[in-house]
């Protein structure tokens, strides 16, 4: 009877610190293409999704079909859960954002609006992040190398504007800083070919205003920029501050003149021009 009484006076005085013990639990979902979510779970619909609560209040539904695993976690400590210490060593409770982690693995895509100074453009980049450090896809596009205001026209001959359009195709390569909510720095480096476009039918697309004809060369950039994660769904918004090197190779007809002025001949000389363009490119990728 002693044993059953200590049995029963053991399990009651446990019962506070199991308690305590389930309070510092959270849900955890981690979905196949690397994404985690931490919170609690408040709604299940079996067989088809989840709906998780992360701390600060955002609500993220996940489809059965992407999750790996469901589990149960120890929660983060005093301090990781959003407790600072203030002014006469009070704590007070810091508005967290959402607890979504982005993807270790897994395929992207990135879409992006270039805004640079002569030259504007759409890119699309799709690959395959291996880890945090290590974004790897091919990038392709088109650009529009716009003319110079401030490079004076003096003639065919002297004048390299090299304004056209351009087909690039290059290999591109990314990496993340740490994240902080839902805010995450990340640098871009790329390097290819960028084609001069030809136009179709017997328009001639690749010759600039100065009678140079493009043909293009290869193309590099780096950057640094960061994205904002969406509360709800997968995907960022991106903004990247980058310097592109694009290098045109071309060929014009010099022109031979008499003392009158008259074209007596003319001949075909290939050159190389060299473009250093800085500007920003806005994004948006899943």
């Amino acid at each position: 009877m002693k044993t059953l009484l200590k049995s029963i006076l053991f399990m009651f005085l446990m019962i506070p610190f199991v308690l305590f013990a389930q309070q510092g639990m959270q849900d955890v979902i981690y979905l196949k293409d690397g994404s985690i979510y931490k919170g609690i779970i408040i709604e299940t619909v079996p067989n088809v999704s989840y709906k998780i609560k992360s701390k600060d209040g955002n609500v993220f539904a996940v489809k059965i079909e992407d999750i790996e695993k469901i589990t149960k976690e120890e929660g983060e400590h005093h301090q990781d859960r959003g407790y600072h210490r203030g002014p006469w060593g009070h704590h007070y409770m810091k508005g967290d954002s959402a607890k979504f982690a982005p993807r270790q693995k897994g395929y992207f895509n990135e879409v992006q609006v270039l805004i640079e100074n002569v030259q504007g453009g759409v890119r699309m980049v799709n690959g395959y992040k291996f880890n945090r450090f290590a974004y790897l896809g091919i990038g392709i596009g088109v650009d529009r190398v716009f003319s110079n205001p401030f490079n004076p026209k003096v003639n065919g001959l002297e004048k390299k504007e090299l304004a056209g359009i351009y087909l690039p195709l290059y290999l591109y390569h990314a990496g993340d800083g740490p994240t902080k909510g839902r805010f995450t720095p990340f640098y871009a480096i790329e390097a290819g070919y960028a084609m001069a476009f030809k136009g179709f039918g017997d328009s001639d697309r690749n010759v600039d205003d100065f009678g140079n004809r493009l043909k293009g060369g290869v193309i590099a950039g780096a950057g640094l920029g960061f994205k904002i994660h969406s509360k709800r769904h997968r995907g960022h918004f991106s903004l990247l501050f980058n310097v592109n090197y694009k290098q045109v190779n071309f060929n014009y007809d010099q022109l031979f003149l008499s003392q009158g002025g008259q074209v007596t001949a003319t001949l075909q000389k290939d050159a190389v021009g060299h473009l250093i363009i800085p500007g920003i490119r806005i994004g948006i990728g899943f």
